[in-house]
């Protein structure tokens, strides 16, 4: 049953009349006639023989032409600046258009005027030599031509000692009672450095040195050293921290991580209060520093 489905299924697909026969034939036939004809042509053609038309001929000329002439152009454009024209000049005084006519592009020239600008004037020939933008080659002419006059040096030192007066003038400023607009007539200190010395006095409790400024991130070596010398402190810390009675999370200070505070009321709830700052040296992660640092902001209330 099932074989003779299959064979219907078969002859109903593949079974063709003559005449779908003969077409099927001369249609492959015709196939192999064309593929024989390309063959044939691939093996026998000789590339570039293709021949142009006067029309595509005088397309391709005009098309060289103008290639040529660009070419030409830059040629003649790079021979152009190739070829300063060199007088004598001095470079303090010259302007872009003169550096320009000295063989720089006009890029190089504003770059050369900003590096002049910067340093406040060539001193000597070994500083004109050091503008990164200006070639050793074209330095090298230029050389003979560079006619330096003398630079007067900027007024810095007059500059420096007005500053100087201004500073002596200034107040010295106790750290734990002066406000962040206080602290801006300080020199080398803004408004964000008035607040971060805020910021971390109210940290603290308040300081007990001005040498613990130097633990403010936003005070470096170089600014501390400046204002040293306007700042003091009178008083001692105006919060201190309970030691025997405040739970962890609530023993929060700079010196003093959470580790240690829990370890603090840990040690408390097992073996009493701490009766002096020296029972803290008990504690393994109380070293000698960090129980100097703490102590003055510890009180032993029973």
């Amino acid at each position: 049953m099932k074989t003779s489905r299959f064979r219907h299924v078969w002859m109903s697909y593949f079974t063709y009349t003559r005449s779908e026969k003969n077409a099927a034939m001369v249609l492959t036939g015709l196939l192999l006639v064309m593929q024989t004809y390309l063959w044939f042509r691939h093996y026998t053609d000789v590339p570039g023989e293709y021949q142009l038309t006067a029309e595509e001929a005088r397309q391709f000329q005009q098309l060289e032409g103008q290639k040529n002439s660009k070419s030409f152009k830059r040629e003649e454009a790079a021979s152009v600046k190739s070829k300063p024209v060199l007088t004598v000049f001095d470079p303090n005084e010259t302007d872009s258009a003169g550096f320009v006519a000295l063989g720089m592009s006009p890029k190089q020239a504003a770059s050369l005027l900003r590096y002049r600008d910067r340093i406040g004037g060539f001193k000597d020939k070994a500083a004109v030599q050091k503008v990164k933008v200006l070639k050793p080659e074209l330095y090298a002419q230029w050389e003979p031509f560079i006619d330096l006059k003398k630079v007067e040096a900027p007024p810095a030192k007059q500059k420096s000692g007005l500053f100087q007066k201004k500073k002596q003038e200034l107040p010295i400023l106790d750290l734990n009672r002066a406000d962040t607009i206080a602290l801006q007539d300080l020199p080398l200190i803004g408004s964000g450095r008035a607040r971060a010395i805020a910021n971390y006095r109210e940290r603290l409790g308040g300081y007990i040195s001005v040498e613990q400024l130097q633990e403010v991130k936003a005070i470096p070596d170089s600014v501390y050293e400046v204002i040293l010398p306007y700042l003091k402190v009178v008083s001692g810390p105006y919060r201190k921290l309970d030691i025997n009675h405040l739970p962890a999370d609530s023993l929060r200070h700079p010196y003093l991580n959470k580790q240690l505070a829990r370890m603090i009321v840990s040690y408390r709830e097992q073996h009493g209060v701490f009766k002096t700052y020296q029972d803290l040296g008990k504690l393994p992660l109380v070293n000698a520093e960090i129980l100097s640092k703490l102590a003055p902001y510890l009180t032993f209330n029973p």
